[in-house]
């Protein structure tokens, strides 16, 4: 991003550089990589920051990160989705939880390895049959409930958490906010996550979604989830008029244009 903002600053020196930034990179790295890395992220985030003529975070947690390392004051444009649901493949007898994300990611490998080694071993001595699908590639492990999906499209995705039990996401860690929750509410899937996991996203109610963040918690939610199915999903489903609403793509790009395009491109307010 640095290298591209300075291009284009020397070569279109009346270029408007609009910096979309999905998280802070440099948290990231000061979590899972070493000093040097770490240090040399931040200097080059604040540049890209420092450089660029409009910058935006998707959460106001985020845009707070942002002034508190930087002193750049960004327009919230949150993560947004564009579902069409009348595309899904509805399976009822389904019977799994799903977790999607790169294992090649750390946040995503604790999270996966927490999954494997401590939730389901226990879970499955209450429901034998219950899956957990994976999705994101990376992973190469096996276990008798496991079913490795790696990379998949979009569409089969989607399918995919729909017909899920339940998404569990038990993140340690992570900036930003997560695409495959707000992916998840918007098709009226129940999830279960960490509330570093959730972080960020505005939520209609709670319970659904349910959060917990330690391990007895978590098992004790996704036994009441699958226990009660039907009429959680029956909530979910109802939930999901709101997340499609908050978080389509179509809404968020269009507010955000018409609510800050004329700062920085001299267009009438509301034209």
């Amino acid at each position: 991003s640095f290298i591209t903002i300075i291009i284009l600053k020397i070569i279109l020196q009346n270029c408007k550089i609009i910096y979309i930034s999905h998280s802070v990179e440099s948290e990231i790295r000061k979590k899972y990589s070493n000093k040097l890395i770490y240090f040399v992220t931040k200097f080059l985030e604040n540049l890209v920051f420092k450089f660029s003529d409009y910058s935006t975070s998707v959460s106001i947690k985020e845009k707070n990160k942002i002034f508190k390392l930087y002193k750049k004051n960004t327009q919230i444009y949150p993560n947004a989705v564009n579902i069409e649901e009348k595309r899904i493949k509805k399976k009822i007898s389904e019977f799994y939880i799903i977790y999607s994300g790169s294992y090649r990611y750390k946040p995503n490998k604790d999270a996966i390895d927490f999954l494997n080694q401590q939730i389901m071993p226990l879970i499955i001595k209450k429901f034998p049959k219950l899956k957990l699908i994976l999705t994101g590639g990376g992973y190469n492990k096996n276990f008798p409930w496991l079913i490795n999906k790696g990379i998949v499209s979009k569409k089969n995705l989607y399918d995919l958490i729909y017909n899920a039990k339940c998404m569990c996401v038990p993140l340690k860690f992570g900036s930003g906010t997560r695409i495959k929750i707000i992916e998840a509410l918007t098709l009226g899937t129940i999830v279960i996550s960490s509330s570093k996991g959730i972080e960020g996203i505005k939520l209609n109610k709670k319970n659904p979604p349910f959060i917990v963040n330690d391990k007895i918690k978590i098992i004790k939610a996704l036994i009441m989830v699958i226990k009660n199915f039907n009429k959680l999903k029956k909530q979910s489903n109802k939930d999901k008029i709101f997340y499609k609403k908050t978080y389509s793509m179509k809404n968020i790009t269009n507010n955000f244009i018409k609510s800050n395009l004329h700062k920085y491109f001299n267009e009438p307010k509301n034209s």
